[in-house]
């Protein structure tokens, strides 16, 4: 379960210390491709990188724009070893 919200620094300051050991370290490249808007995590502290792309609906169908195509061995939508619980563990 994905939950976002703003918090304030206090709240950030007290809930930081909880997340130790559970971090993920990454850089997030946001391109935009016509209409679709691709997010694509780089994982600092190992050798992954993630394409996501956000859909209307689940079963909304994919363009995979050529310049991501080559770098894609597998599609891990449904694979819970690329969950962000599992990631940051």
């Amino acid at each position: 379960l994905e939950h976002e919200e703003e918090i304030s620094a206090a709240e950030f300051d007290a809930l930081w210390p909880q997340t130790e050991g559970r971090r993920v370290l990454k850089r997030r490249h946001v391109v935009t491709e016509g209409a679709d808007v691709w997010e694509i995590d780089e994982f600092l502290d190992r050798d992954l990188w993630l394409a996501e792309l956000n859909l209307e609906t689940q079963d909304a169908p994919v363009t995979m724009p050529a310049w991501l195509s080559p770098c894609v061995e597998r599609d891990v939508t449904e694979s819970g070893e690329y969950a962000k619980r599992r990631l940051a563990q």
